[in-house]
């Protein structure tokens, strides 16, 4: 059976076997609950036919898995099997495996797979709490204080969400992002250069990006008036999101306090140089001295985050 299991393996993922632990990590490639279809499909194409002798072998699920095209691949289960018989004597004919080993062997193979399943769900909640492995982008971070900035915490003070394609949805694009676009350039020197097209409300990834991050504290809700939407946060999130930004800004290593000093005030001199553009269709709602709070919230918030992780 080792024998079997072991030339299934190679054949498998191309490689002889190894650390049991790097090697249960290899199993990603066809038994990853999150796996895409189109990458499963490609790698299954690339396998190389198994000889007749291990198909006559008939052994089944779950240690080896049937593709299909006189095909078989090997997994967790095949991998703890075989080291499991490795640390016993086979001099024998057969082996009978004590029920420790084999619930050992049998929690190890769940654990395996309860990781994977939850990775999706892991990485979601980890996104929400601002504890993802990357920071949230600058130019959403930018977004949302625009928001904050508008004083767009209720419904009566949202950011109109049109079509891009609309003349209104335009103009209220360009003005909504202005700010967040400087702001973003003064914080990260690396950032990427997206096209113009994605700097939008609709479907753009600014926005897209914000609501991925902050989930229900970021608010899109149909307009009954017009065909838009209505864009804001809700005024009971308003010092939860600023706490949670100055928390992702802090784990940027070269951004200083001076520099988002600097960054926030070039998105303030933006917004309102542009602010016209959203006067126009009422949404125009930014107060000097909430904005001097916001700043101050928000820079309080990174500078106790920096202190916190030093």
């Amino acid at each position: 059976m080792i024998r079997d299991l072991t030339q299934l393996w190679y054949l498998t993922y191309n490689q002889e076997l190894s650390d049991i632990d790097g090697d249960i990590e290899l199993c990603r490639r066809f038994f990853d609950p999150l796996a895409r279809g189109h990458s499963l499909r490609e790698r299954l194409s690339q396998l190389p036919a198994t000889p007749v002798e291990l198909l006559r072998s008939k052994r089944g699920e779950p240690l080896v898995v049937n593709t299909g095209e006189n095909t078989l691949i090997v997994g967790v289960e095949a991998r703890i099997l075989i080291s499991l018989l490795d640390d016993l004597d086979l001099e024998d004919n057969y082996v009978v495996l004590p029920p420790r080993d084999v619930a050992i062997a049998e929690g190890r193979a769940l654990a395996v797979y309860q990781k994977w399943s939850r990775a999706r769900l892991n990485q979601v909640i980890a996104l929400r709490s601002g504890q993802g492995r990357e920071v949230m982008q600058a130019i959403s971070v930018g977004l949302v204080i625009a928001l904050l900035i508008n004083r767009s915490d209720v419904p009566e003070r949202a950011v109109v969400r049109w079509s891009s394609g609309s003349v209104e949805g335009q103009r209220v694009d360009t003005a909504i992002h202005a700010g967040a676009e400087r702001f973003a350039g003064a914080i990260s020197k690396s950032r990427s250069n997206r096209s113009m097209g994605e700097q939008r409300l609709k479907g753009g990834y600014a926005l897209s990006e914000a609501r991925r991050r902050l989930a229900h504290r970021v608010v899109v809700i149909p307009n009954h008036s017009d065909d838009g939407e209505l864009l804001y946060i809700p005024a009971k999130y308003k010092e939860e999101v600023i706490s949670f930004l100055g928390k992702d800004l802090a784990r940027r290593p070269g951004l200083t306090e001076s520099l988002l000093s600097t960054g926030l005030d070039q998105l303030v001199e933006e917004f309102r140089a542009v602010a016209g553009r959203l006067a126009h269709e009422s949404m125009v709602f930014e107060r000097s001295a909430d904005t001097r709070a916001v700043i101050k919230s928000l820079t309080s918030e990174f500078t106790l985050a920096r202190q916190e992780s030093d």
